[in-house]
């Protein structure tokens, strides 16, 4: 079985691609392959290590070494920014704090603002970090003022 479209994963956790079986040999030659690497098949979701495949076997010439190349986010990435889970927080907590009243609206201020400064670090949830921003603000402000308007009600009957 030969893999086609591959994920590379370091020791460490980090994930580069999905690239072609020839990508990864060229990034293997340029020494940016670590040894103890593993690939992982995105149609089988099979994970094997670098040391299986012969071509990978080989040790590459001594090149100056760098880490390997990111890929860019995916447009799906940017539709549900899995990478950003305090954004994605914040998109959902805004949004289901309006029609459920839950007080989800602090909530999703926070994990707004947490999940923006994590955008730059990820690459995706900007915008739904806004949005959780922007809902949760709203529904803070909305929250604070019934609270307000309750406790002016409780301490000044009959008006």
């Amino acid at each position: 079985m030969a893999f086609e479209q591959v994920m590379l994963r370091t020791t460490d956790g980090q994930e580069f691609g999905p690239a072609s079986m020839d990508d990864i040999i060229q990034w293997h030659r340029q020494g940016r392959v670590p040894a103890d690497a593993s690939l992982l098949d995105t149609a089988t979701n099979e994970i094997r290590p670098v040391a299986d495949f012969p071509a990978l076997a080989i040790s590459p010439p001594p090149t100056v070494t760098s880490a390997p190349i990111k890929s860019a986010p995916s447009a799906t990435d940017h539709l549900i920014p899995v990478k950003n889970p305090k954004a994605l927080a914040a998109y959902y907590c805004g949004v289901f704090g309006i029609p459920c009243f839950i007080p989800l609206g602090p909530v999703a201020l926070i994990f707004g603002i947490l999940g923006y400064r994590d955008a730059k670090t990820f690459g995706v949830g900007r915008t739904h970090a806004l949005v959780g921003i922007i809902l949760g603000g709203l529904e803070t402000l909305a929250i604070l003022i019934l609270a307000i308007t309750i406790a002016y009600g409780v301490s000044h009957p009959g008006h």
